[in-house]
Protein backbone atom coordinates (compact mmCIF):
# COMPACT_ATOMS: atom_id res chain seq x y z
CA UNK A 1 0.00 0.00 0.00
CA UNK A 2 1.43 3.35 -1.07
CA UNK A 3 2.11 5.71 1.86
CA UNK A 4 0.33 9.06 1.64
CA UNK A 5 2.61 12.10 1.40
CA UNK A 6 3.04 14.27 4.47
CA UNK A 7 1.20 17.58 4.11
CA UNK A 8 3.10 20.63 5.34
CA UNK A 9 0.56 22.92 7.03
CA UNK A 10 1.22 26.55 7.86
CA UNK A 11 -0.86 28.05 10.70
CA UNK A 12 -0.97 31.84 10.26
CA UNK A 13 -2.13 34.15 13.09
CA UNK A 14 -1.60 37.87 13.48
CA UNK A 15 -1.52 37.58 17.28
CA UNK A 16 -1.09 34.41 19.34
CA UNK A 17 -2.19 35.40 22.82
CA UNK A 18 -4.68 33.92 25.27
CA UNK A 19 -8.09 34.00 23.61
CA UNK A 20 -10.71 31.69 22.15
CA UNK A 21 -9.42 31.73 18.58
CA UNK A 22 -5.83 31.15 19.66
CA UNK A 23 -6.80 28.45 22.15
CA UNK A 24 -8.65 26.64 19.38
CA UNK A 25 -5.60 26.90 17.13
CA UNK A 26 -3.39 25.52 19.90
CA UNK A 27 -5.67 22.52 20.39
CA UNK A 28 -5.53 21.70 16.67
CA UNK A 29 -1.73 21.96 16.74
CA UNK A 30 -1.61 19.63 19.75
CA UNK A 31 -3.82 16.96 18.23
CA UNK A 32 -3.09 17.07 14.51
CA UNK A 33 -2.24 13.64 13.11
CA UNK A 34 1.56 13.89 12.75
CA UNK A 35 1.66 10.85 10.45
CA UNK A 36 -0.36 12.86 7.93
CA UNK A 37 0.50 16.51 8.68
CA UNK A 38 3.60 18.52 9.60
CA UNK A 39 2.55 21.80 11.27
CA UNK A 40 4.38 25.14 11.28
CA UNK A 41 3.29 28.31 13.12
CA UNK A 42 3.77 31.83 11.74
CA UNK A 43 2.65 34.71 13.96
CA UNK A 44 3.52 38.40 14.01
CA UNK A 45 3.16 38.77 17.80
CA UNK A 46 2.85 36.16 20.51
CA UNK A 47 2.08 35.98 24.21
CA UNK A 48 1.77 33.37 26.93
CA UNK A 49 0.58 30.63 24.58
CA UNK A 50 3.96 30.66 22.81
CA UNK A 51 5.38 28.54 25.65
CA UNK A 52 2.87 25.82 24.83
CA UNK A 53 3.90 25.83 21.16
CA UNK A 54 7.56 25.48 22.09
CA UNK A 55 6.69 22.43 24.21
CA UNK A 56 5.14 20.87 21.10
CA UNK A 57 8.42 21.44 19.19
CA UNK A 58 6.62 23.07 16.29
CA UNK A 59 8.74 25.36 14.05
CA UNK A 60 7.83 29.01 14.69
CA UNK A 61 8.43 32.23 12.78
CA UNK A 62 7.83 35.15 15.15
CA UNK A 63 7.77 38.66 13.74
CA UNK A 64 7.83 41.08 16.67
CA UNK A 65 8.91 40.99 20.31
CA UNK A 66 6.28 43.50 21.45
CA UNK A 67 3.80 41.87 23.79
CA UNK A 68 0.51 40.93 22.18
CA UNK A 69 -1.34 42.54 25.09
CA UNK A 70 0.22 45.95 24.28
CA UNK A 71 -2.40 47.83 22.25
CA UNK A 72 -0.20 50.82 21.39
CA UNK A 73 1.06 51.17 17.81
CA UNK A 74 4.03 53.14 16.50
CA UNK A 75 5.86 53.82 13.26
CA UNK A 76 8.47 51.29 14.39
CA UNK A 77 5.74 48.67 14.74
CA UNK A 78 4.45 49.46 11.25
CA UNK A 79 7.92 48.96 9.77
CA UNK A 80 8.29 45.71 11.70
CA UNK A 81 5.03 44.45 10.20
CA UNK A 82 6.16 45.32 6.65
CA UNK A 83 9.47 43.54 7.23
CA UNK A 84 7.69 40.50 8.64
CA UNK A 85 5.49 40.22 5.57
CA UNK A 86 8.53 39.76 3.32
CA UNK A 87 10.10 37.32 5.79
CA UNK A 88 6.84 35.36 5.96
CA UNK A 89 6.56 34.99 2.19
CA UNK A 90 10.16 33.79 1.97
CA UNK A 91 9.76 31.35 4.87
CA UNK A 92 6.56 29.83 3.48
CA UNK A 93 8.46 29.11 0.27
CA UNK A 94 11.50 27.73 2.09
CA UNK A 95 9.33 25.48 4.29
CA UNK A 96 7.56 24.22 1.14
CA UNK A 97 4.14 24.69 2.72
CA UNK A 98 1.36 22.75 0.94
CA UNK A 99 -1.62 24.38 2.63
CA UNK A 100 -2.10 27.36 4.93
CA UNK A 101 -4.83 27.79 7.49
CA UNK A 102 -5.27 31.50 8.16
CA UNK A 103 -6.96 32.75 11.33
CA UNK A 104 -8.82 35.88 10.16
CA UNK A 105 -5.66 37.71 9.07
CA UNK A 106 -5.85 39.49 5.71
CA UNK A 107 -2.07 39.82 5.40
CA UNK A 108 -1.79 36.10 6.06
CA UNK A 109 -3.90 35.21 3.02
CA UNK A 110 -1.92 37.67 0.87
CA UNK A 111 1.40 36.23 2.07
CA UNK A 112 0.29 32.67 1.31
CA UNK A 113 -0.74 33.67 -2.20
CA UNK A 114 2.49 35.59 -2.86
CA UNK A 115 4.48 32.57 -1.65
CA UNK A 116 2.68 30.34 -4.13
CA UNK A 117 1.10 28.11 -1.48
CA UNK A 118 -1.22 25.90 -3.50
CA UNK A 119 -4.13 25.78 -1.02
CA UNK A 120 -5.46 28.32 1.49
CA UNK A 121 -8.04 27.69 4.23
CA UNK A 122 -9.50 30.58 6.23
CA UNK A 123 -10.85 29.95 9.69
CA UNK A 124 -13.63 32.40 10.60
CA UNK A 125 -13.99 32.72 14.37
CA UNK A 126 -16.79 35.07 15.33
CA UNK A 127 -18.90 37.93 14.06
CA UNK A 128 -16.23 40.55 14.66
CA UNK A 129 -13.74 38.73 12.41
CA UNK A 130 -15.90 37.73 9.44
CA UNK A 131 -14.79 40.61 7.21
CA UNK A 132 -11.12 40.68 8.23
CA UNK A 133 -10.45 38.93 4.92
CA UNK A 134 -12.70 40.87 2.56
CA UNK A 135 -11.86 38.85 -0.55
CA UNK A 136 -12.29 35.15 0.17
CA UNK A 137 -12.30 34.04 -3.46
CA UNK A 138 -8.74 32.71 -3.24
CA UNK A 139 -9.54 30.33 -0.37
CA UNK A 140 -10.26 26.71 -1.20
CA UNK A 141 -12.04 26.20 2.10
CA UNK A 142 -13.56 28.49 4.76
CA UNK A 143 -14.08 26.88 8.17
CA UNK A 144 -17.00 28.28 10.19
CA UNK A 145 -17.60 27.30 13.78
CA UNK A 146 -21.40 27.33 13.49
CA UNK A 147 -24.37 27.34 11.13
CA UNK A 148 -25.03 30.92 12.21
CA UNK A 149 -21.62 32.09 10.97
CA UNK A 150 -22.08 30.13 7.74
CA UNK A 151 -25.44 31.83 7.14
CA UNK A 152 -23.95 35.25 7.74
CA UNK A 153 -21.14 34.57 5.27
CA UNK A 154 -23.59 33.40 2.62
CA UNK A 155 -25.83 36.42 3.14
CA UNK A 156 -22.78 38.61 2.28
CA UNK A 157 -21.28 36.36 -0.39
CA UNK A 158 -21.18 39.15 -3.00
CA UNK A 159 -19.37 41.52 -0.64
CA UNK A 160 -16.97 38.87 0.67
CA UNK A 161 -16.60 37.07 -2.67
CA UNK A 162 -17.26 33.61 -1.25
CA UNK A 163 -19.15 30.63 -2.62
CA UNK A 164 -21.38 28.08 -0.93
CA UNK A 165 -19.09 25.18 -1.83
CA UNK A 166 -16.10 26.80 -0.09
CA UNK A 167 -17.75 26.82 3.32
CA UNK A 168 -17.64 23.98 5.85
CA UNK A 169 -18.98 24.02 9.41
CA UNK A 170 -16.65 22.57 12.04
CA UNK A 171 -18.04 23.24 15.54
CA UNK A 172 -15.65 24.19 18.31
CA UNK A 173 -14.69 21.30 20.55
CA UNK A 174 -13.39 20.82 24.08
CA UNK A 175 -11.62 18.11 26.03
CA UNK A 176 -14.55 16.32 27.68
CA UNK A 177 -12.23 14.20 29.81
CA UNK A 178 -10.47 17.20 31.30
CA UNK A 179 -13.70 19.14 31.70
CA UNK A 180 -15.59 16.51 33.68
CA UNK A 181 -17.07 17.57 37.04
CA UNK A 182 -16.69 14.08 38.54
CA UNK A 183 -12.89 14.47 38.41
CA UNK A 184 -12.77 17.40 40.84
CA UNK A 185 -13.83 17.75 44.47
CA UNK A 186 -16.15 20.76 44.64
CA UNK A 187 -15.43 21.62 48.28
CA UNK A 188 -11.69 21.56 47.68
CA UNK A 189 -12.06 23.76 44.59
CA UNK A 190 -14.10 26.30 46.53
CA UNK A 191 -11.63 26.36 49.40
CA UNK A 192 -8.81 27.03 46.94
CA UNK A 193 -10.66 30.22 45.91
CA UNK A 194 -11.39 31.13 49.55
CA UNK A 195 -15.13 30.69 49.08
CA UNK A 196 -17.47 29.88 51.96
CA UNK A 197 -19.84 26.89 51.77
CA UNK A 198 -22.94 29.09 51.51
CA UNK A 199 -21.53 31.59 48.98
CA UNK A 200 -23.51 31.78 45.74
CA UNK A 201 -20.88 32.20 43.03
CA UNK A 202 -21.28 33.62 39.52
CA UNK A 203 -18.24 33.18 37.32
CA UNK A 204 -16.97 34.56 34.03
CA UNK A 205 -13.84 33.42 32.20
CA UNK A 206 -12.75 35.65 29.33
CA UNK A 207 -10.32 38.33 28.26
CA UNK A 208 -11.06 41.51 30.18
CA UNK A 209 -11.83 43.47 27.02
CA UNK A 210 -14.61 45.92 26.05
CA UNK A 211 -16.36 43.45 23.74
CA UNK A 212 -16.84 41.04 26.66
CA UNK A 213 -19.23 43.52 28.32
CA UNK A 214 -18.27 42.50 31.86
CA UNK A 215 -19.59 45.81 33.18
CA UNK A 216 -23.02 44.30 32.47
CA UNK A 217 -22.30 41.54 34.99
CA UNK A 218 -21.15 44.03 37.62
CA UNK A 219 -24.34 46.06 37.20
CA UNK A 220 -26.47 42.94 37.43
CA UNK A 221 -24.70 42.01 40.67
CA UNK A 222 -25.17 45.53 42.06
CA UNK A 223 -28.94 45.31 41.51
CA UNK A 224 -29.08 42.09 43.51
CA UNK A 225 -26.82 43.31 46.31
CA UNK A 226 -28.80 46.52 46.73
CA UNK A 227 -32.00 44.56 47.38
CA UNK A 228 -30.57 43.50 50.75
CA UNK A 229 -32.19 40.09 50.64
CA UNK A 230 -30.56 36.84 51.85
CA UNK A 231 -28.76 36.47 48.50
CA UNK A 232 -27.08 39.91 48.63
CA UNK A 233 -24.79 38.98 51.52
CA UNK A 234 -23.56 35.71 50.00
CA UNK A 235 -23.32 36.67 46.31
CA UNK A 236 -19.79 36.44 44.88
CA UNK A 237 -18.51 37.29 41.40
CA UNK A 238 -15.35 35.56 40.18
CA UNK A 239 -13.81 36.94 36.96
CA UNK A 240 -10.88 35.04 35.47
CA UNK A 241 -8.84 35.81 32.38
CA UNK A 242 -6.07 38.01 30.99
CA UNK A 243 -6.34 41.77 30.81
CA UNK A 244 -7.49 42.81 27.35
CA UNK A 245 -7.55 46.51 28.18
CA UNK A 246 -10.52 46.70 30.56
CA UNK A 247 -9.25 45.44 33.91
CA UNK A 248 -8.42 48.85 35.39
CA UNK A 249 -11.84 50.22 34.47
CA UNK A 250 -13.67 47.13 35.73
CA UNK A 251 -11.90 47.27 39.10
CA UNK A 252 -12.78 50.98 39.37
CA UNK A 253 -16.37 50.26 38.35
CA UNK A 254 -16.75 47.63 41.07
CA UNK A 255 -15.67 50.27 43.59
CA UNK A 256 -18.02 52.91 42.16
CA UNK A 257 -20.91 50.46 42.37
CA UNK A 258 -19.92 49.64 45.97
CA UNK A 259 -19.69 45.93 45.29
CA UNK A 260 -15.88 45.56 45.35
CA UNK A 261 -15.94 43.18 48.33
CA UNK A 262 -18.20 40.85 46.34
CA UNK A 263 -16.01 40.79 43.20
CA UNK A 264 -12.65 39.10 42.64
CA UNK A 265 -10.42 39.29 39.57
CA UNK A 266 -8.19 36.22 39.61
CA UNK A 267 -6.28 36.68 36.33
CA UNK A 268 -5.30 33.99 33.82
CA UNK A 269 -5.59 30.47 35.18
CA UNK A 270 -4.19 27.11 34.16
CA UNK A 271 -6.65 25.31 36.47
CA UNK A 272 -9.80 26.33 34.59
CA UNK A 273 -11.76 23.10 35.35
CA UNK A 274 -11.16 23.60 39.08
CA UNK A 275 -12.30 27.24 38.88
CA UNK A 276 -15.46 26.19 37.05
CA UNK A 277 -16.13 23.42 39.58
CA UNK A 278 -16.27 26.07 42.32
CA UNK A 279 -19.03 28.06 40.58
CA UNK A 280 -22.81 27.87 40.79
CA UNK A 281 -23.56 29.72 37.53
CA UNK A 282 -21.49 30.72 34.50
CA UNK A 283 -22.12 34.13 32.88
CA UNK A 284 -21.11 35.38 29.45
CA UNK A 285 -22.62 38.80 28.66
CA UNK A 286 -20.52 39.61 25.55
CA UNK A 287 -21.53 42.10 22.86
CA UNK A 288 -20.52 39.63 20.17
CA UNK A 289 -19.27 36.04 20.14
CA UNK A 290 -18.92 33.01 17.94
CA UNK A 291 -19.25 29.76 19.88
CA UNK A 292 -17.16 30.53 22.99
CA UNK A 293 -14.84 27.78 24.17
CA UNK A 294 -15.26 29.08 27.73
CA UNK A 295 -19.02 28.55 27.59
CA UNK A 296 -18.64 25.02 26.22
CA UNK A 297 -16.17 24.24 29.02
CA UNK A 298 -18.61 25.58 31.62
CA UNK A 299 -21.36 23.44 30.12
CA UNK A 300 -19.14 20.35 30.25
CA UNK A 301 -18.59 21.08 33.95
CA UNK A 302 -22.34 20.93 34.47
CA UNK A 303 -23.09 24.60 35.04
CA UNK A 304 -26.26 26.52 34.15
CA UNK A 305 -25.50 29.38 31.75
CA UNK A 306 -26.58 33.02 31.67
CA UNK A 307 -25.51 34.37 28.27
CA UNK A 308 -26.22 37.24 25.93
CA UNK A 309 -28.34 36.33 22.93
CA UNK A 310 -25.64 37.12 20.37
CA UNK A 311 -23.63 35.31 17.72
CA UNK A 312 -23.82 31.53 17.75
CA UNK A 313 -24.73 31.32 21.45
CA UNK A 314 -28.49 30.72 20.80
CA UNK A 315 -27.43 27.74 18.66
CA UNK A 316 -25.92 26.11 21.76
CA UNK A 317 -28.27 27.06 24.60
CA UNK A 318 -31.19 24.64 24.76
CA UNK A 319 -32.87 24.26 28.13
CA UNK A 320 -29.61 24.73 30.01
CA UNK A 321 -29.66 28.43 30.72
CA UNK A 322 -30.99 31.93 30.14
CA UNK A 323 -30.46 34.17 27.13
CA UNK A 324 -30.37 37.85 28.09
CA UNK A 325 -30.14 41.19 26.31
CA UNK A 326 -26.67 42.77 26.31
CA UNK A 327 -28.18 46.16 27.13
CA UNK A 328 -30.36 45.02 30.05
CA UNK A 329 -28.42 43.93 33.16
CA UNK A 330 -31.75 43.57 34.95
CA UNK A 331 -32.46 40.47 32.85
CA UNK A 332 -29.23 38.94 34.12
CA UNK A 333 -30.15 39.93 37.68
CA UNK A 334 -33.50 38.20 37.30
CA UNK A 335 -31.90 35.03 35.91
CA UNK A 336 -29.39 34.89 38.78
CA UNK A 337 -32.18 35.46 41.29
CA UNK A 338 -34.17 32.56 39.82
CA UNK A 339 -31.20 30.22 39.87
CA UNK A 340 -30.10 31.16 43.38
CA UNK A 341 -33.52 30.38 44.81
CA UNK A 342 -34.11 27.08 43.06
CA UNK A 343 -31.45 24.36 43.54
CA UNK A 344 -33.56 21.87 41.55
CA UNK A 345 -33.61 24.24 38.56
CA UNK A 346 -29.83 24.64 38.76
CA UNK A 347 -29.40 20.88 38.88
CA UNK A 348 -31.66 20.31 35.84
CA UNK A 349 -29.95 22.99 33.81
CA UNK A 350 -26.52 21.78 34.85
CA UNK A 351 -27.32 18.23 33.81
CA UNK A 352 -28.67 19.48 30.49
CA UNK A 353 -25.46 21.50 29.97
CA UNK A 354 -23.34 18.39 30.40
CA UNK A 355 -25.54 16.47 27.93
CA UNK A 356 -25.28 19.21 25.31
CA UNK A 357 -21.51 19.57 25.79
CA UNK A 358 -21.02 15.99 24.56
CA UNK A 359 -21.83 17.28 21.07
CA UNK A 360 -18.66 19.37 21.13
CA UNK A 361 -15.81 16.89 21.39
CA UNK A 362 -12.30 18.19 20.68
CA UNK A 363 -11.37 15.14 18.61
CA UNK A 364 -14.33 15.70 16.28
CA UNK A 365 -13.21 19.30 15.82
CA UNK A 366 -9.65 18.31 14.91
CA UNK A 367 -10.83 15.63 12.44
CA UNK A 368 -13.01 18.31 10.83
CA UNK A 369 -9.99 20.58 10.39
CA UNK A 370 -7.95 17.73 8.94
CA UNK A 371 -10.68 16.96 6.41
CA UNK A 372 -10.90 20.62 5.38
CA UNK A 373 -7.11 20.79 4.85
CA UNK A 374 -7.07 17.61 2.75
CA UNK A 375 -10.09 18.76 0.71
CA UNK A 376 -8.43 22.11 0.02
CA UNK A 377 -5.34 20.41 -1.40
CA UNK A 378 -7.46 18.00 -3.44
CA UNK A 379 -9.35 20.92 -4.94
CA UNK A 380 -6.14 22.52 -6.18
CA UNK A 381 -4.96 19.20 -7.65
CA UNK A 382 -8.28 18.73 -9.41
CA UNK A 383 -8.20 22.29 -10.76
CA UNK A 384 -4.61 21.82 -11.98
CA UNK A 385 -5.57 18.63 -13.83
CA UNK A 386 -8.55 20.41 -15.39
CA UNK A 387 -6.37 23.29 -16.60
CA UNK A 388 -3.79 20.87 -17.99
CA UNK A 389 -6.55 19.01 -19.83
CA UNK A 390 -7.79 22.27 -21.36
CA UNK A 391 -4.27 23.20 -22.51
CA UNK A 392 -3.81 19.78 -24.14
CA UNK A 393 -7.18 20.11 -25.89
CA UNK A 394 -6.20 23.53 -27.27
CA UNK A 395 -2.90 22.16 -28.64
CA UNK A 396 -4.80 19.45 -30.48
Amino acid sequence: MKERPLLRVGFLCDIFELGGQEQGCLEVLRRLNRRRFKPYLYTFRAGKLLREIKRLRIPILLGHTKRASDATWTERDRRAREKYHHELVAKLRKDRIDVCIVYAWREGVRAAQEAGVRAVVERVDGFGLISRVRDKSGCQRIICQSRTIRGLLLSQRELLRCRREQIVVVPNGIDLKRFDPTRYDRNRCRKALRLKPDDFVIGAISRLAPQKNLDHLLRAAQALIQKRNPLSARLRIIIAGPDGGSKKELVAQASRLRIAKHVRFIGSRSDVPQVLRALDVFAIPSFHEGTPFAMLEAMAMGLPIVASQVGSIPEVIDGNGYLVCVLQPEETSSAIQDLSGDPALRARMGQRSRELARRYDIDDMVRGYESALIDAVRMTKKRRRTLQGRRISRKR
